[in-house]
């Protein structure tokens, strides 16, 4: 079962790929300040893919028709609900640095760079999400199996 997906949005060019990283405000009350990609939770008769475009729009104001599956399942347990959710991860791939139009759940963001990932994201699966799309961004075979 799961609620919540996951959005990488990369950009590649001048052979180089950068990750982009937001903020979390001060007001959130899930994970303040922390750095993250992009997630959110299906709203009500959403489907995982429908809700990873509403939220690239509504937390960096993103809109693109080219979108991949990333082969990796997130996860983590929710302890509210007592139970381990899995998390559906999709990607998005520019080839060049966007206008980001920042939600209030945000206060900044940043393009990193591969060696970046850990010294920003603190959870494991942003850092490993990333790390797949930057994998398959290296073979374009692999990432065209993936294309939606």
């Amino acid at each position: 079962m799961f609620r919540t997906i996951q959005v990488h949005v990369a950009v590649a060019k001048d052979n180089e790929i950068r990750h982009l990283a937001l903020r979390r405000s001060d007001s959130c009350k899930l994970f303040p300040t922390m750095w993250q990609t992009i997630t959110g939770t299906l709203e009500e008769n959403e489907n995982a893919f429908d809700a990873a475009k509403r939220e690239l729009k509504e937390e960096a104001g993103l809109v693109t028709d080219v979108w991949y599956k990333l082969p990796f399942l997130g996860g983590f347990y929710d302890i509210k609900r007592d139970r381990v959710e899995s998390v559906p991860t999709f990607a998005v791939v520019f080839d060049d640095f966007k206008n980001i139009m920042l939600s209030e759940e945000h206060t900044e963001y940043n393009w990193l760079k591969n060696s970046e990932l850990e010294q920003f994201f603190p959870i494991p699966d942003h850092i490993n999400g990333a790390i797949q799309l930057e994998k398959m961004l290296h073979n374009p075979l692999q990432l065209r199996i993936f294309l939606l």
